[in-house]
């Protein structure tokens, strides 16, 4: 008994090394989406109303606090959480499989002359490679999700289950894959410029300290501003796959003004364009940026306690 107790510990603790960061990604997804879910109904809101989003132009929802106000009076509280149980699972998910990825990605590439020596190459292909892994995996909670945001009240689906068996049987499996390209396309970048920009404040900031870890303050900081700079950059291609993702779900949403209908990610870019100008292509930033920011910060913070606790516990 006594060989055996060091090498089940071995064992543990080498378990605990592979899934350490999957683990902690996956758990610190859940944590901040249960923050950030009514900037996110107000983001998807927005981005789904091909009306301007100001006054005076007989639009539903004219800004980010008025459509705040609004959900409430007409949805009530729970209204603000539409989409809370597939937006927990989508989290989970992605987070679990973007971190195992880029773990993985990060691990493997030091082995590699070039990527051992340029650590911020390294960081954002990492981050390119995790993000579009993650989404990859994670897309049908995302279109499920998507769509209880966007159906009237007491109208659509009934419950995760519904709405994954309705679509199947009406789609089949490509609806549940709908705007996976411009998902891709958009979280690739998205999360190579995140983990690349916070990855390269950290490193610079605590070599000009002189410090080994990073402090608490500082990774917020930094999460908060690598959120807000990729979000910015890709922004168009997240309001092509919400638009996307709606497609043959139009029945559904009779009381929020007009429904874009659309054949591909290129399409949706171009007649968005034509249509609403080059501001559409933007719609519902505002949200989209404070949500991304509060959730990258909250993100990177709440994967970095979760891994140094899990480090002490080995």
């Amino acid at each position: 008994m006594e060989r055996r107790q060091p090498i089940a510990r071995e064992e543990t603790q080498k378990w605990f090394t592979q899934f350490k960061a999957p683990f902690a990604g996956g758990f610190s997804g859940f944590l901040t989406r249960a923050f950030t879910q009514p900037l996110d109904c107000i983001k998807v809101r927005h981005q789904l109303q091909l009306e301007p989003i100001k006054k005076d132009v007989g639009a539903k929802y004219t800004s980010t606090l008025q459509t705040l106000v609004m959900m409430f009076k007409e949805e009530g509280i729970r209204g603000l959480w539409k989409g809370h149980v597939p937006g927990q699972i989508l989290s989970i998910t992605y987070g679990f499989g973007q971190f195992a990825a880029y773990d993985q990605f990060n691990r493997h590439s030091r082995k590699i002359k070039f990527f051992n020596e340029h650590s911020d190459v390294r960081h954002i292909v990492g981050g390119g490679v995790a993000g579009a892994f993650g989404m990859s995996i994670a897309t049908p909670f995302d279109v499920v999700r998507t769509r209880f945001i966007a159906q009237d009240h007491n109208r659509g689906y009934r419950s995760i289950a519904d709405a994954f068996a309705t679509i199947l049987r009406l789609e089949g499996p490509r609806g549940l894959f709908r705007g996976l390209v411009p998902s891709v396309s958009a979280i690739a970048p998205n999360a190579a410029i995140q983990f690349g920009t916070y990855n390269f404040i950290l490193e610079r900031y605590t070599k000009f300290m002189g410090q080994e870890t990073a402090a608490r303050h500082l990774i917020l900081i930094s999460g908060t501003m690598s959120g807000i700079i990729a979000k910015t950059c890709i922004y168009p291609l997240d309001l092509t796959k919400k638009r996307l993702q709606i497609q043959h779900f139009q029945n559904n949403r009779t009381t929020f003004g007009k429904n874009i209908m659309t054949t591909g990610m290129f399409d949706c870019l171009r007649k968005t364009f034509m249509e609403e100008s080059f501001s559409g292509l933007y719609k519902g930033l505002t949200p989209a940026v404070i949500k991304s920011g509060m959730m990258s910060g909250l993100y990177f913070f709440f994967y970095e306690e979760i891994i140094t606790i899990i480090n002490k516990r080995l």
